[in-house]
């Protein structure tokens, strides 16, 4: 039987968030039926909305939530109905990096996730339908959790125990879960050495807590916004850069030993000239590693030659290289220890207060807005 719900639909391109009555199919065999606690706003939904990602139309999005299952198609054995969850990205189960541990790198991520695949039989079929009985395409990131209830892939779905603060939490699935895990997973700095930090949003801010966690001696944070330039040097951060100085470069390398640059760096704007500067503040034999993204359609801004000259690695990283059911467990428990204080830098929302966390999150106010939706 169709479940009736309020979920935020965008309707086309540029399109706002409307809030409407619902219906959502009942789950296929491999997909969970949640309510859903909150839902982190990220930047990649707004991305949705103004064309910069592809997508179909009209849609929902959101792809940072949390709650409850409420039933669970006849394949599923990830949880049960009761269990609490974060939701997290979708993937294949059969490429070669599905079948390796890597899930974040699966061949068909893009297909999945942005294309909203469902599963092989169904392809990317929309489950729900509008109030006059319209399409709507969901299954963003294997969830579109900007609702309150929603139909998810199972591996989307991350069981947590039932203490678990789903609220303060629910961001755990993307954002710093990208930038914790580009620093543990992929970078893996050692602890007397430099790592500069391109971006103070919710992944540069996991990247920063990664960093403290690890030990890095010099953790240098770039940025555009003075408090978040303040608040990273209060959770982690030893050194401050603002973005707005022509001689970024030149004071990045000032704090490192034989002015030679950062040891690693993390660009996590999806800014290409940030990107170019980020290359130019890293020392030679260094690695940098990209995990925010324009969009398709963008180059590289450095030259091959001059970066084999130097010997720096540069890796573009989707989702930390993460596999969350294991990822981000361990999210949780270093936030239970105090060394993941995602609670300093996120703000609540009601349903009702979607535009303002949008304001909130573009003007720099707030780093990560969460939307309660039950």
């Amino acid at each position: 039987m169709p479940f009736k719900t309020q979920a935020y639909v965008l309707a086309e391109k540029d399109a706002p968030f409307v809030l409407q009555d619902v219906e959502l199919e009942d789950p296929q065999p491999n997909e969970v039926l949640v309510e859903i606690k909150a839902c982190g706003l990220c930047h990649t939904d707004l991305c949705i909305q103004n064309g910069a990602f592809p997508s179909p139309f009209p849609c929902t999005t959101g792809h940072e939530g949390a709650g409850k299952v409420v039933s669970v198609g006849s394949a599923v054995t990830r949880c049960k109905p009761g269990d609490s969850v974060l939701l997290s990205f979708s993937y294949c189960n059969e490429c070669a990096s599905c079948k390796t541990d890597h899930p974040a790198g699966c061949e068909k991520f893009g297909e999945i996730n942005f294309g909203r695949v469902r599963n092989s039989v169904i392809g990317n079929k929309p489950g729900i339908k509008g109030p006059k009985g319209e399409d709507i395409f969901g299954a963003f990131f294997g969830q579109s959790a900007f609702a309150k209830h929603t139909v998810v892939v199972e591996n989307s779905v991350v069981k947590v125990p039932s203490g678990t603060d789903l609220t303060t939490l629910a961001p755990l699935g993307c954002g710093f879960q990208t930038g914790a895990g580009s620093v543990i997973n992929v970078l893996k700095p050692e602890k007397k050495t430099s790592i500069a930090v391109f971006g103070i949003g919710a992944v540069g801010m996991g990247a920063v807590f990664a960093a403290a966690y690890l030990g890095v001696e010099t953790i240098i944070v770039v940025d555009l916004v003075p408090e978040r330039l303040e608040l990273a040097k209060k959770l982690g951060a030893t050194h401050s850069v603002n973005g707005k100085d022509s001689d970024v470069v030149a004071q990045i390398k000032k704090l490192t030993p034989y002015n030679a640059g950062a040891a690693y760096a993390v660009e996590a704007t999806g800014n290409v000239r940030v990107l170019k500067t980020a290359h130019d503040a890293l020392a030679n034999r260094g690695h940098l590693l990209s995990c925010g993204t324009p969009g398709p359609g963008h180059a590289i801004p450095f030259e091959i030659h001059d970066n084999l000259l130097a010997s720096k690695t540069y890796t573009g990283l989707t989702e930390g290289d993460s596999n969350p059911v294991e990822f981000v467990p361990f999210l949780i428990k270093l936030f239970e220890e105090g060394k993941f204080p995602v609670d300093k830098i996120s703000k609540t929302y009601t349903i009702d207060e979607f535009d303002h966390a949008v304001h909130a999150m573009h003007s720099g106010e707030v780093i990560k807005p969460i939307i309660v939706f039950n």
